[in-house]
């Protein structure tokens, strides 16, 4: 048997240095984004809601790529002053489409009034910087779905070719709603079945009955046909 080899993650492309800026802000850090479907590339975070809009819109959208902390937008603001923002995260998406993000506590972007800024940094972005600038609260998902998302994204480090295939199999031949536990029993493949389930549900290949935590209780019935 061939010997696995080791292959450290892509260093981060931050133009700042997020573990040196504070000791009371949450850092995160993790090797597990592959952007492109290549290989993994290190990414960082300034607080655990940086993290968690990168693994949601991660989880809903076709992210091609992610760059935290891109270089920063010179503006003027509302008083005619000179201003620069570097905002958190900027993504591309499969179609080609650029978005910056913001990433704020609601309430904090509801008291500086971060909506009226941002439009002031959106109008001075050079055309290929991005398309749009939006602001993402934890107001913009549940808690559930940040939980799902974390999961997943850890899921999606490892392929697993032949457990996927199972796992599509099983869903194009559901007749009625079954558990995820009853799933993982009839794909005999033991803990392999798992994270497939979890992806296939992402990808449209299963449905869940109703929204909330994945789990193994979770009734699911075949998604895309």
């Amino acid at each position: 048997m061939e010997k696995e080899i080791f292959k450290a993650p892509l260093d981060s492309r931050s133009t700042c240095n997020l573990s040196e800026r504070s000791r009371g802000r949450t850092f995160v850090e993790t090797g597990a984004f592959r952007p492109h479907g290549g290989e993994s590339q290190k990414v960082v975070f300034d607080s655990l809601g940086e993290f968690d809009a990168f693994t949601t819109t991660s989880a809903l959208y076709p992210v091609a790529d992610m760059v935290e902390q891109p270089p920063a937008i010179e503006y003027i603001d509302a008083d005619g002053r000179k201003r620069s923002k570097r905002v958190d995260q900027l993504y591309t998406f499969a179609d080609g489409s650029k978005y910056a993000a913001e990433i704020k506590p609601a309430e904090r972007a509801r008291a500086q009034n971060l909506e009226v800024q941002l439009g002031y940094v959106a109008a001075a972005m050079p055309d290929d910087f991005a398309d749009n600038l939006v602001l993402i609260t934890e107001e913009n998902y549940d808690q559930w779905e940040a939980l799902n998302a974390r999961r997943l994204f850890a899921y999606r480090r490892e392929d697993d070719p032949e457990a996927a295939a199972i796992i599509a199999e099983l869903a194009a031949e559901i007749d009625l709603p079954v558990t995820i536990r009853e799933l993982v029993a009839r794909g005999a493949i033991g803990g392999r079945a798992w994270p497939e389930i979890f992806k296939a549900i992402y990808a449209g290949i299963l449905r869940p009955i109703q929204d909330g935590v994945i789990d193994l209780d979770m009734l699911v019935e075949g998604g895309l046909q």
